[in-house]
């Protein structure tokens, strides 16, 4: 076959996939575009549970997998299991442009410290970014599961300083619109009585800041010795 019938030939595939695609996702009532990112195969089991359960809820999915994810061996993982799961779903792995605007929501599941650090400050130079910004400027749902690392409950050695700015990041992304999942709500330093259901919530590496009129339980204060935590009370309102 010569090179001018071998292009004449890819651009009638290419046209018949898109007639495909577009049909396929006109038929759906609510579509949710996945993000997949990195190629940490720990995170599958964790991602292909909210996946299920996505469709469970009526979603049908349209996964979109990040370069690492397509270049490991994450996106081959994903969609076998998912196959063997019985579980339909499309891959495409473009980036965004005004054809989607069917798209019902965008999910990133296990979303990295890298990823979460882009978005937070702006920066769109991912695939991941991209599809964030895209769907926060058209109003789209976003929905984000933090990964380990991000988590307030994280094995991670990180210094306070930098977990602290992990929280700081998912909560911009709370600002932004999304839906973080995972994200740790520390005790407000505005907060006048923390309880004992306060200090379960809060991780056990971190340090409680209360204002200096704020009163702590009994109850707050022996499990806050407990867990080995401390009490950084303001001095001044």
């Amino acid at each position: 076959m010569d090179q001018h019938n071998l292009s004449r030939l890819l651009d009638t595939i290419i046209d018949e996939l898109l007639t495909r695609r577009k049909a396929l996702l006109q038929g759906r009532n609510k579509v949710m575009r996945v993000v997949i990112s990195g190629d940490d195969l720990t995170t599958l089991p964790a991602t292909l549970d909210c996946l299920t359960a996505l469709t469970h809820h009526g979603y049908f999915l349209l996964l979109t997998f990040s370069c690492s994810a397509s270049r490991s061996a994450l996106q081959t993982a994903c969609l076998e299991s998912l196959t063997q799961r019985g579980i339909e779903a499309l891959c495409d792995n473009r980036a965004p442009d005004d054809s989607d605007e069917n798209d019902w929501g965008l999910y990133l599941p296990a979303l990295s410290t890298n990823s979460l650090s882009k978005i937070a400050l702006g920066i769109s130079d991912n695939l991941v970014c991209r599809w964030t910004f895209y769907a926060l400027a058209r109003n789209k749902q976003v929905t984000v599961t933090l990964n380990a690392e991000c988590r307030h409950d994280s094995t991670a050695r990180y210094t306070p300083a930098l977990r602290d700015r992990l929280a700081n990041y998912a909560a911009m992304l709370a600002e932004y619109g999304c839906t973080v999942i995972g994200q740790h709500a520390p005790v407000s330093k505005d907060k006048r009585l923390v309880t004992l259901s306060d200090v379960r919530q809060h991780p056990s590496c971190d340090a409680i800041h209360i204002g200096r009129k704020t009163l702590v339980t009994p109850a707050a204060r022996d499990e806050i010795r407990a867990r080995g935590m401390s009490i950084i009370q303001r001095t001044e309102e």
